[in-house]
């Protein structure tokens, strides 16, 4: 097989469009479409449904495309590991975070990393953490940076950072419920919470359960999927929420959120890098989880404090 044939294939499969697959080729749609086709005759198989305007992979494309990316992904470490022989750390790499390290732990990290080895090409993707461990473990990301642990007997996971959990809201929204004791403080405050899946929700439902409070029995007044849109919810005063220190840091400087001290609740939680153990991992991933193992924590730190 044709391995021009093979990334036409591909980029329409990922695209759901010929059009769209011949302009991230820099190739007309019919050149891409004759190379679908001819593939089709080759292997005597059709690739793909056209129902109107839309392009529907079949069972035997969706096969094809598993194959396709372990191609593609065997060349890149192909060449990534000469590049190494000659003292080159290069190649793409897909990258996941929950909103938290994705927002303010990776950044710098990544902003360093790429100093050192500028040519390394990272695709960074956000998501909370079930959905980038979810991502890593279908081969779709080489690493992730996330706030849980999802077990499974494919994943390794390391921790790289820990950081403070606090509960936060307005001044004025703690004026109003300070006089109550720990457990009926919890029950009576309004909440912002972050959606399942959310490594910081994770920690919170792990805090609460100390004090026998299930998660799902808080009033809670909005749900967000994003660190920052909770902060600036929290700002505006629509609840209490326990959340990474990091992600309010700025608006306990400022004095818009204050975080209440409530004895007896643990509150701490960890980042971890995340990988698949059955995966071959590029050069250039190695060392970033160097990077990570040898930074996160000091920036975390300096972050939340």
């Amino acid at each position: 097989m044709d391995i021009r044939k093979i990334e036409a294939f591909s980029k329409v499969y990922e695209h759901c469009s010929f059009s769209k697959a011949g302009k991230a080729l820099y190739l007309s749609q019919p050149t891409i479409s004759a190379h679908v086709a001819s593939l089709e005759q080759e292997l005597e198989v059709q690739l793909f449904d056209r129902i109107g305007r839309t392009v529907v992979p079949t069972k035997a494309g969706e096969v094809l495309y598993g194959h396709a990316k372990k191609i593609f992904e065997a060349s890149e470490l192909a060449i990534s590991e000469l590049r190494k022989l000659q003292d080159r750390i290069t190649g793409k790499l897909d990258l996941g975070g929950s909103t938290i390290p994705a927002n303010y732990i990776m950044p710098e990290i990544l902003a360093q990393f790429w100093k050192k080895y500028p040519e390394v090409m990272m695709d960074l993707h956000i998501g909370d953490s079930e959905d980038i461990v979810t991502q890593v473990r279908n081969n779709e990301l080489m690493l992730g940076v996330v706030g849980a642990v999802f077990e499974s007997p494919d994943l390794h996971y390391e921790k790289i950072a820990s950081d403070s959990l606090v509960l936060v809201m307005t001044p004025q929204l703690f004026e109003k419920y300070r006089h109550l004791a720990v457990g009926d403080l919890l029950q009576a405050l309004p909440w912002v919470l972050r959606e399942d899946g959310s490594g910081t929700r994770v920690a919170m439902a792990e805090s609460l359960s100390r004090f026998d409070i299930d998660i799902h029995s808080l009033r809670t007044v909005i749900m967000v999927r994003n660190a920052g849109a909770m902060a600036r919810c929290l700002s505006a005063g629509m609840g209490a929420s326990i959340t990474s220190a990091i992600s309010v840091h700025h608006e306990l400087e400022k004095g818009a959120l204050v975080a209440v001290d409530l004895p007896g609740l643990h509150l701490e939680r960890s980042f971890h890098i995340v990988f698949n153990k059955k995966r071959s991992l590029f050069p250039a991933a190695l060392k970033l989880i160097e990077f990570f193992k040898n930074n996160a924590q000091n920036i975390a730190a300096r972050s939340g404090s």
